[in-house]
């Protein structure tokens, strides 16, 4: 009878760390755009095309790369990453870089 309990309480702890894993992973792979003025990529980089304006670009686990003639008119983040600004690209608010 323990024997049973204990098979069932390594089973449920096995299929709850690996709920916790897969959940991981897709959040690891996500990209949100909102409106195409607020870009936020998790765990890959993010890059504001020639000439395309953005309000915010923030990358974790990833670069911030502003093209040449682009432009972020408040905030450019990267965590785990670099903020590349190539010729002529602009931001225009603050540029924050952690452990890049």
């Amino acid at each position: 009878m323990k024997r049973n309990t204990l098979n069932r309480l390594i089973l449920l702890l096995l299929s709850t760390l690996s709920a916790i894993l897969f959940s991981t992973t897709v959040l690891a792979q996500t990209d949100i755009n909102i409106n195409k003025t607020n870009i936020i990529h998790f765990g890959s980089d993010v890059i504001v095309a020639p000439k395309q304006t953005v309000e915010n670009a923030l990358a974790i686990g990833g670069m911030v790369t502003i093209q040449e003639g682009a432009r972020v008119t408040q905030t450019a983040i990267a965590v785990d990453g670099d903020v590349i600004l190539e010729k002529g690209a602009r931001v225009d608010g603050d540029v924050y870089t952690v452990g890049g």
